[in-house]
This record gives C-alpha cells, structure tokens and sequence, in this order.
C-alpha cells in the first residue's frame, strides 16, 4: 500500500521527479532545515523525518542528504537566515515554490510542533519565494 504523503500532497506536487534536481534537492533540503531549525534547533525528529522521506520517497542517497544538511547547519551559524532565504529563492522557480514549502512544511511538523518561529520562518520563505500561502491550511493538508 502507498503511503499516505505519495497518494496526496507529495505526488500532486510530484516530488519524487523534482528531486531529481541537484537544485531542488538543496532548495528543499535548505528549506526544511530552516523551518525545522527556526526555533532554536532542528530537533532529532525533524532531521529524521526529512533523511527517511527523502531516502524512501524520493530516491535521493542518505549520505547526500546529511552532507547537505551538515552544509546548510555551517551556513546557518556563519551567516544567518536571510542568505540561505535568498539562496532558496535563486535555486527555485515559481512552480518549484510550493513544492519546496509543503516539504519544509512537512519536516517541521514531524515533531508534532509547528512553533511560532517556525511559522515566521515559513512566512519569509514563502514570501522570498513570491508565494501568497494560507500555512494553517497547507499544515492540515499535511497532517491530513
């Protein structure tokens, strides 16, 4: 039986395909990373999450994936948000926009907790990216 996330959200924006791209690949690995690590830190269950979808749903290696990952935390530290935002923004087109967030959306909410700075993250994501998103709808969306 397919899992819930490739009967809904994850094939209608068809990621499986997109993550194909090196430079999906990083938008949305960059993308859940920030959400995920707006509050202080990127809880283990949300790093997980993200290793476990990628790998399972979307073919993409483990290792590859934590490489990103360890590369984004670097960036963070050094230089804060608003770079890797804006780097979200160059490496997406409008189409791949929503895609990237419902991703990000996803990882933030593996922990069961979508915190206030994880909400005002997902709102300058979206906004960088010129996507117009209702978040409370997109979270029950995903949620299901």
């Amino acid at each position: 039986m397919e899992s819930y996330e490739k009967r809904t959200w994850w094939s209608r924006h068809d990621l499986s395909k997109r993550l194909q791209s090196p430079a999906f690949l990083e938008a949305a690995v960059t993308t859940a990373f920030l959400v995920a690590a707006s509050d202080g830190s990127a809880s283990e269950a949300e790093q997980d999450a993200l290793l476990d979808r990628l790998e399972i749903l979307g073919g993409v290696d483990r290792d590859a994936i934590d490489e990103q990952l360890t590369a984004v935390a670097q960036k963070l530290e050094a230089s804060g948000f608003e770079p890797l935002i804006a780097r979200v923004d160059e490496l997406t087109d409008e189409a791949d926009g929503e895609a990237v967030m419902m991703l990000g959306l996803a990882i933030a909410l593996a922990d069961d907790d979508f915190s206030n700075d994880e909400r005002e993250i997902a709102g300058q994501l979206a906004t960088a990216l010129g996507l117009t998103l209702d978040l409370d709808k997109l979270v029950a969306e995903i949620r299901g």
